[in-house]
């Protein structure tokens, strides 16, 4: 019999992990980095406090490290989460089992753990490994998500059994935007785990352009159900003399600005269920793009949903929270310019709010002739809230948005 109940529970709990993740990420993650493996930052507590220090006032709340007790401490005592490398050579995840079981088990329900980092580099033929890693943290420690990032997106889905997964794009340079957050999109829905980013700090002219670019990568993903994201660390952030942040350093502050203020919002809704796109004229290096159409890969607002976009041009993630209403997330698609934005609701709208910032509250927004307006700003989003009532004979047959799915498409 004990046997029996033993078996039963390891099936029940490896259903759990394959079913979504048992461990879903405690904040809406802003990652530092200074690298994983060996990661710079300084080893001295004062060194490393200072950093802290720094980093926190960039509004970044997750810090990428090698743990030791002394850098946890410091984490706790500046409100910041360890995500924890086990790619560190002390507690290598698989070339020091032994160190990184240990470790991990020393951590079980500890607050201060955002997670642990496995990997974040080319999956290609070592999908096995990684998913043996995963299923390795989660016996030491199943109260903390465990992480699996991929240099490709498309190779993402090969590892399975992850809390939380991530990858590389730097699309100013590369491309594949689009192509990428639809298939993070899809794979999120399909395991009901969120996903990060790992983006390029200096998309464009550091002191310039540069936070609009970077700030439209982080904007334009959150619709897709994006949970967090960090940068890859070629230097810079915190000036090493003085301990304070640098030109880039104060460009990434107002970056992260922008996503602080709606993190725990964002955290409290499901993983978004479709996405939908206007045409655009405008793209977003802020230059006409010669005719109105549809980024490619993206799909318009069906002709029969509960809301259509009759001005601006923007992505609208659509998604519910905890209540089961529907929630809008909308990104706009130039990050250097404004959009005025007005939605026409279905006649069963009964009402619509607005997730005020600064209140950190929702706010009634005033329907006229069954139209609601707002500002989206250039790379802000912005959470409109709608009430929609039950259909009548009047609407039988309207989409329901969250029923509406993103297609991928290549």
């Amino acid at each position: 019999m004990n046997a029996m109940r033993c078996a039963i529970v390891a099936t029940f709990l490896v259903c759990v992990h394959a079913a979504g993740a048992a461990c879903p990420p405690s904040r809406f993650a802003i990652i530092f980095s200074m690298g994983y493996v060996k990661d710079a930052l300084p080893r001295d507590a004062t060194g490393f406090e200072r950093v802290v220090k720094a980093v926190k006032d960039a509004h970044f709340n997750v810090i990428l490290c090698s743990h030791t007790a002394e850098r946890a401490a410091i984490c706790k005592k500046h409100g910041m989460l360890m995500f924890v490398d086990l790619l560190a050579k002390e507690h290598h995840v698989y070339m020091n089992p032994d160190g990184c079981r240990k470790l991990c088990a020393s951590l079980r329900d500890n607050p201060g753990i955002y997670g642990y980092h496995l990997w974040s580099d080319n999956i290609a033929g070592t999908a096995p490994g990684r998913s043996r890693d995963v299923k390795n943290v989660q016996e030491w420690d199943g109260t903390h998500p465990a992480y699996v990032g991929c240099y490709k997106m498309s190779k993402m889905s090969a590892v399975q059994g992850m809390d939380l997964f991530g990858y590389y794009d730097f699309h100013w340079k590369r491309g594949g935007h689009w192509a990428n957050l639809t298939r993070a999109s899809h794979l999120a829905r399909e395991r009901k785990v969120p996903f990060l980013r790992y983006d390029d700090a200096r998309a464009g002219i550091v002191g310039k352009g540069n936070p609009n670019r970077v700030g439209y990568t982080i904007a334009t993903s959150i619709p897709f159900g994006l949970r967090g994201y960090m940068f890859h660390y070629a230097g810079g952030v915190v000036d090493s003399r003085t301990g304070q942040l640098d030109a880039l350093g104060e460009d990434l502050k107002k970056v992260n600005a922008r996503f602080a203020s709606i993190g725990a919002e964002l955290m409290k809704l499901d993983v978004p269920s479709a996405v939908y796109s206007t045409p655009i004229t405008v793209g977003p290096n802020d230059k006409p793009t010669g005719a109105a159409a549809i980024p490619n890969g993206l799909l318009p607002v069906p002709k029969d949903a509960v809301f259509q976009v009759n001005a601006g041009e923007l992505l609208i993630g659509v998604c519910r929270d905890a209540s089961k209403h529907d929630v809008l997330i909308l990104a706009n698609h130039n990050p250097y310019r404004s959009q005025d934005v007005t939605l026409t609701l279905s006649e069963n709208g009964k009402s619509a709010e607005r997730y005020d910032r600064a209140a950190g509250a929702w706010k009634a927004l005033p329907i006229t002739k069954g139209q609601v307006k707002v500002t989206v700003e250039d790379y802000r989003p912005e959470l409109l809230r709608l009430r929609i009532l039950p259909c009548s004979a009047a609407c039988a047959g309207k989409t329901v948005i969250e029923q509406s799915p993103a297609r991928e498409r290549e």
